[in-house]
């Protein structure tokens, strides 16, 4: 008997070891520092982003109003790969992780709110570069409940342009996050910094 209570002991104390650990990681990496070193592999509705930008070619007047149907209308589809790099405040021994189970996501161009989306998915993060396939449906930023068609125009006319629009854009997650006691959504979003390259040619 007396060595059944301590085994219920031992686990007891390894489970709260556990989420103790767990704890000061959702800790760590709510304060941690997010900066976007890249995007690859961008498609719009099956549109190779990152080759017209290569090429130096800007969407023609036709797919501009295709884009601009499939966002009203939230049939807007986009897929990448995220190279988010986390910057931990703290140091600790061990690996460190954070497993996010929702990703809400805005963007905003030249200060103003144009699109947003949820990433329906599970994704873990660590310290470091990581590297995160994506799929997110795309909508309308709202500004009093309507839907705001300022920042969506601007991006609009960036994308018709030949030039990098990468120092126009800012990213902002919220993410949904796993926990011993259940998931939780951060109360604000996020600021992703951008690459300094991105930063430099401003």
């Amino acid at each position: 008997m007396k060595k059944i209570i301590r085994i219920k002991l031992l686990l007891l104390v390894a489970v709260a070891g556990f989420s103790c650990r767990q704890a000061q990681d959702i800790k760590a990496f709510t304060e941690a520092t997010y900066s976007l070193q890249g995007v690859s592999d961008i498609k719009l509705n099956g549109i190779d982003v990152e080759e017209r930008i290569q090429a130096r070619r800007g969407f023609s007047l036709q797919e501009q109003d295709s884009l601009l149907t499939a966002v009203t209308s939230n049939s807007l589809q986009v897929s990448s790969t995220l190279a988010l790099h986390v910057a931990l405040q703290d140091q600790a021994e061990g690996e460190r992780n954070l497993t996010i189970t929702k990703l809400k996501w805005l963007l905003l161009v030249d200060g103003d709110e144009a699109l947003t989306g949820t990433i329906e998915e599970t994704l873990v993060l660590q310290e470091g570069l990581n590297l995160l396939p994506i799929e997110t449906p795309v909508g309308l930023a709202e500004a009093d409940s309507q839907p705001s068609y300022t920042g969506l125009s601007r991006l609009i006319t960036l994308l018709g342009q030949r030039s990098d629009i990468r120092q126009h854009v800012t990213l902002k997650i919220k993410p949904t996050i796993q926990t011993p006691v259940g998931n939780i959504e951060s109360p604000t979003f996020i600021t992703v910094t951008k690459p300094a390259a991105a930063v430099a040619a401003r």
